[in-house]
């Protein structure tokens, strides 16, 4: 993860990180459990025409893809190597990685 930005505490990630079982919201301040994680950010989608905004990095994206988008910010890339931005699981593959997070941290 060096020279990522953390998506929870906005530092620079320098190779490590530990992962916690809740967090508070950067948005709002609530409290998450991490399992509800992407659920929980798509509470924070605004509509906007045919298409949303993101609450966590204000891309505008098609209603069919905002839920893919939020995995994407959770999706930490290093080299060859992928990492779970919600509980450090290392994979050798984005999609293995993306489908994690579905099964795990929704």
């Amino acid at each position: 993860m060096a020279g990522e930005i953390c998506l929870i505490c906005q530092a620079k990630g320098d190779g490590y990180f530990v992962a916690a079982t809740e967090y508070k919201c950067t948005i709002c301040g609530a409290a998450i459990d991490w399992d509800n994680a992407v659920s929980h950010y798509m509470k924070h989608v605004k509509p906007s025409g045919n298409d949303v905004i993101c609450g966590i990095c204000n891309a505008k994206v098609k209603k069919n893809d905002v839920r893919n988008h939020i995995r994407s910010h959770f999706a930490v890339g290093e080299g060859n190597r992928y990492f779970c931005g919600v509980c450090g699981r290392e994979f050798v593959d984005r999609e293995a990685l993306l489908v994690h997070i579905t099964r795990t941290h929704e």
